[in-house]
Parts: C-alpha cells; sequence; structure tokens
C-alpha cells in the first residue's frame, strides 16, 4: 500500500478512488448508465461520465457503493467492498483503458454499485464475471467517444 492506496503486485495497477464532492455531484449530473444488474448483470450496476483529463489525475477514478438498503450489515457491506476492489485489480482490461483514457486525453468517473447482499447467488464469482463486463462496456463506449 503506497500513501493509502491499494496496489496490486504483479501489474502495479492503483485503484484511484473518487475523493472529492464536486467529483461525485459531476458524477451524478452528467451521469450515463453503463449496466444494469438483471439486464446485463448478475450483482453490479455501474454508471460513468467522461471528462477532459488532466496531467496529474489518473485516467479512472472509481466510486463503489454498496448500500444498506440491499446490505444491511456493515461487515457484509464491506466484504462486497473487498471484493469490487479486488475484481478490478484483478481485470486485464483497465490496463487498456487506462493507456486508451490517456492517449484521448480523457478521464473516467466509474461508480460501481452492488445491488444484491452476498450469498450463493451473489459472490465473489458473478462479482468478477460482472466486473469483466463493465470493463467490456466501458471500452466499447470509449471506442465509440
Amino acid at each position: 500500500m503506497t500513501n493509502g492506496t491499494p496496489i496490486d503486485e504483479k501489474t502495479n495497477n492503483r485503484i484511484s478512488m473518487i475523493r472529492l464532492q464536486k467529483d461525485i455531484d459531476e458524477l451524478f449530473a452528467k451521469r450515463k448508465s453503463l449496466v444494469r444488474s438483471g439486464n446485463q448483470t448478475k450483482t453490479l450496476s455501474s454508471i460513468y461520465y467522461f471528462r477532459s483529463f488532466s496531467e496529474k489525475a489518473e485516467p479512472i477514478l472509481y466510486l463503489i457503493h454498496a448500500p444498506k438498503k440491499f446490505t444491511k450489515l456493515a461487515h457484509e457491506r464491506n466484504k462486497l467492498k473487498r471484493w469490487i476492489r479486488e475484481a478490478i485489480r484483478k481485470n486485464e482490461e483497465i490496463e487498456k483503458i487506462n493507456e486508451l483514457l490517456t492517449i484521448k486525453n480523457m478521464q473516467v468517473l466509474l461508480l460501481v454499485r452492488a445491488d444484491f447482499r452476498p450469498s450463493k447467488e451473489h459472490g465473489w464469482q458473478q462479482i468478477e464475471d460482472d466486473i469483466r463486463m463493465i470493463t467490456k462496456h466501458l471500452m466499447k463506449k470509449l471506442h465509440s467517444s
């Protein structure tokens, strides 16, 4: 861990989280739906927003959300967030998206939301599959923009 940011030892991929309220407000004001749980994914939904890229900023900023509405217990919400972060770290497409965003001089704000509590039907494997689907859709949107 460096400066509180988790790093994957294999690829040195950092998971940069959205920290500023103005970024969160901008994401929700200008959001576009990426995937919806039940339609394209089993457990996760996602929204995104592309904006111009600052030299100092990371190409992808994440906001991971596990609402109390679906997951009442804090330890289950924390487990979901850990699983989502790990699935993002393990995904190979993220590096390609980072490179493409840097070339296009763009940044993406990405919200990943857990819509179900952990269970046999909604576990680690489903989250990993859903992150793959989210990155696949994000790559399509990036190519079309």
